[in-house]
C-alpha cells in the first residue's frame, strides 16, 4: 500500500503515482482559471475527475457540467474538455491511459 501526498501550493497540477497505465494526478485551480486556455484538451484515456473541495465547471464540446465534492465525473478516452474554477478548486484525476 502507498499513501499519497500533494503539494500544499495554492496552484499545482502534479502526478501522484504513474504505473503502467494508470496515472494519478492532483491539481488546484484558482477561481476563473481556465485551463488550456479555454481550448478542448483530448483525454489521455478514460479518467475520472474526483472535486475534492470547491467547484470546477467541465466543459466538453457538447455540454457543460458542475461538478463539486460528492460527485464524480467519468471522461471516455474518445471525449475532450477543459476546465474553469467556479471558485478555488482541488481534484484528483484517476486516468487509465490508452
Amino acid at each position: 500500500m502507498q499513501i499519497l501526498t500533494g503539494s500544499h501550493d495554492n496552484e499545482v497540477h502534479e502526478h501522484l503515482y504513474e504505473s503502467g497505465p494508470r496515472r494519478i494526478g492532483h491539481r488546484k485551480l484558482k477561481k476563473n482559471t481556465v485551463t488550456n486556455n479555454g481550448e478542448f484538451h483530448p483525454v489521455p484515456g478514460n479518467i475520472v475527475l474526483i472535486p475534492l473541495k470547491g467547484k470546477v465547471k467541465l466543459t466538453t464540446p457538447d455540454q457543460e457540467y458542475t461538478i463539486q465534492s460528492g460527485q464524480v465525473a467519468v471522461l471516455e478516452s474518445t471525449d475532450s474538455f477543459y476546465l474553469t474554477a467556479i471558485s478555488d478548486v482541488e481534484f484528483i484525476g484517476v486516468v487509465d491511459i490508452k
